[in-house]
């Protein structure tokens, strides 16, 4: 009777550690950092969530045991994570950077028809909201190999939309560092006297631009004339701002892990502001991850920006493991208890009556 007991209460023990852990892991830790992200009013300006480098896994590289619970748990993370961003932002406008998966530009046809739909499964986004897609080099290739047409058009038709999108006050043109392309600037983009009109140019790159400057660069900058360009590919939170005066940069920061102010950056000094999105994956080797949220006002000239921070996955997964193998201590250690007790009974039989 004492036996049962004692193993009654070592299993409500184990349950409630278990159910504590998954419950802080998959639940609390989202939401207590959820508690952290800025946000301001905006009645007039636009909101804009930007998303980088999900890559979502395939199954090419990813063919290790246990590679299945990879892909299912990154999955989940993303989509977590991207629902509450969502629901903190309420944005108008969502920007996803490229590399929407990780091995889109070697992926057969069925491959990349499946990869799609896990992508738009993980990333629901309201059909009321404009939703701007870019391909990176993980989409297309062009990093490591040379950007295949085939594999370039297969992700245009699959994300299908022009390269040039207006919202409200806002032009928003999609140019590719990787191929050298821009669109072509329609008449009423050119914003010579920017001060006395009411619209902000707004470049969409996956590659960063003004860090590292070229002929293309300086053409795209010349013929688009922006005010902001968001970015990605490092994987990192970063301003970069030209000063056009003297065609140099004039300013260049990291913007500090799991602090969320709220960034101000004017928009008629002359400066042309480029801020690169962080990875919102917790598997591209950083522990920082996050989503990029913007408020742009045309009518006061400035960008209000933060990162959504988001809680890391590792020390979770790890905690998991170290709770199993507690947890299996315990059984391996109740078992060989057992096993001794049952070893050492005497069992006593009647003498024989004389």
């Amino acid at each position: 009777m004492i036996r049962r007991n004692r193993t009654k209460h070592k299993l409500i023990v184990i349950a409630v550690i278990l159910g504590s852990t998954i419950l802080y892991c998959e639940f609390i830790a989202y939401e207590i950092q959820r508690l952290s992200w800025a946000r301001r009013e905006c009645n007039e300006c636009v909101k804009v969530l930007l998303v980088a480098d999900p890559q979502i896994l395939g199954e090419r590289n990813e063919n290790y045991f246990g590679a299945s619970f990879a892909r299912w748990d990154s999955d989940r993370y993303l989509a977590k994570t991207f629902s509450r961003a969502m629901g903190h932002a309420q944005p108008d406008v969502i920007v996803f950077l490229g590399d929407l998966m990780d091995e889109g530009h070697v992926s057969t046809m069925q491959d990349f028809s499946r990869y799609k739909s896990r992508f738009d499964a993980i990333f629901q986004t309201p059909e009321h909201v404009l939703t701007i897609y870019l391909p990176g080099d993980n989409d297309i290739g062009g990093e490591e190999d040379s950007v295949s047409a085939l594999i370039h058009n297969r992700f245009k038709f699959a994300f299908s939309q022009s390269d040039t999108l207006i919202h409200k006050s806002l032009i928003f043109f999609k140019v590719n560092r990787l191929t050298h392309y821009m669109p072509n600037a329609p008449k009423y983009a050119f914003l010579n006297d920017y001060t006395e009109k009411n619209t902000t140019n707004v470049i969409l790159s996956h590659m960063p631009l003004l860090f590292q400057p070229n002929s293309f660069v300086k053409n795209v900058l010349k013929e688009l004339s922006p005010q902001v360009i968001f970015t990605a590919h490092e994987h990192k939170a970063m301003h970069l701002s030209l000063d056009t005066t003297i065609d140099q940069l004039s300013d260049i920061w990291v913007l500090p892990p799991h602090q969320t102010p709220l960034y101000q950056l004017r928009l008629d000094m002359g400066d042309i502001h480029e801020l690169q999105i962080p990875t919102c994956s917790y598997r591209m080797g950083t522990p920082n991850m996050g989503y990029g949220l913007a408020y742009i006002d045309t009518r006061d000239k400035s960008v209000d920006f933060t990162i959504l921070w988001l809680p890391e996955r590792f020390p979770k997964l790890k905690a998991y493991l170290w709770i199993i193998s507690i947890i299996m201590t315990l059984f391996m250690s109740s078992f060989l208890c057992t096993c001794c007790a049952w070893s050492t009974h005497v069992a006593y039989s009647h003498l024989p009556a004389v």
